[in-house]
Parts: structure tokens; sequence; C-alpha cells
């Protein structure tokens, strides 16, 4: 009787954990969307992958999840560029995005 609580506790645990990176996921991709709308570039393959996973205390001392996720946009369709983001516990902390590429057009008659 004791394994099959424990086990039901385990199996608990799995599944809020689970649940609590599914969460994360979804928000680091909307967060990846507005940002890209924001920068006026095509956010691309409709995700955010994540890339790391650690423990960071917030503001008030407690221990959160600290999420690392990647995603890619581009400007003008073939040039993938990558940003990232960071989510502690639900709360975004940063966004990075490099400058989009230089724009200028070299005139071929000078």
């Amino acid at each position: 009787m004791l394994s099959a609580v424990i086990w039901l506790a385990v199996f608990g645990i799995v599944l809020l954990l689970w649940s609590s990176a599914r969460g994360a996921g979804e928000l680091a991709a909307h967060y990846g969307r507005r940002a890209c709308a924001e920068a006026g570039v095509q956010w691309l393959d409709h995700t955010a992958v994540l890339e790391r996973v650690s423990l960071q205390r917030d503001g008030e001392g407690r221990l959160r999840w600290l999420r690392r996720y990647r995603f890619e946009f581009s400007q003008r369709g073939p040039d993938r560029q990558r940003g990232t983001l960071a989510l502690l516990g639900r709360e975004l902390q940063w966004i990075r995005m490099p400058p989009p590429p230089d724009t200028a057009r070299i005139d071929p008659m000078q």
C-alpha cells in the first residue's frame, strides 16, 4: 500500500513539473512572437526552443526555475537570425535579438 502512495506522489510531481514546463514554453513563444511583431520581423518556425534550465532566486529570495529559450526570425525571408529570452518562473527577464542586417544598398554604378 505504501509503495502505491509513493508512486502516486511521484507521478503527481512529474505531472506538475511537466505542466509547468509546458506553460513556460507557451509563454516564451508568446513573448518571442510579440518581440518579433514589435521589431517588424517575421517569427519563424512558430516555436521557442528550451536551451537551458537552472534554479535562481527571485527578488524575494524564493527559488524559481530560470529557463532560457531561443527562437528564430527573419527580416527578408532567407536571412534567419536567432533571438533568446529568459523566464524566471513566469516572469520575463530579458529578450535579446541581434540588430537587423544593414539594409543600405550599394549602387553598382559608383
